[in-house]
């Protein structure tokens, strides 16, 4: 059995939660390496916490600091196209693969 590829998702809102829940109950390929919102008070990391996936409410500062961090090697981003932007910098030069799940005209569309 292949080892499974750690991801995490920034923003803890309906997006990212949903789809959170998608990656524990169905995937056979990823697994959740953490969970990252802005609001330490967002049920959507409250959930993340009770099913004892690695939480921050710090937004991208909080993952990179992470103690897994050097091990999630996708992320999806569930937050604003702006916040997009400054993300997509930072873990790209982390080398992670990145995901944009902004609904936004711009680049290909795609649904997870």
């Amino acid at each position: 059995m292949s080892k499974k590829i750690k991801c995490a998702i920034i923003g803890s809102g309906n997006i990212g939660t949903d789809l959170m829940i998608k990656i524990m109950r169905t995937s056979k390929n990823l697994e959740m390496g953490a969970m990252v919102g802005i609001d330490a008070k967002s049920d959507g990391l409250a959930r993340a916490a009770r099913l004892n996936v690695p939480v921050t409410h710090e937004g991208i500062e909080g993952l990179l600091k992470l103690p897994n961090y050097k091990d999630i090697q996708v992320v999806f981003d569930a937050t604003s196209a702006g916040a997009h932007v400054h993300n997509n910098a930072l873990l790209q030069r982390d080398g992670k693969k990145v995901i944009d799940l902004t609904p936004a005209a711009i680049g290909p569309f795609t649904i997870p």
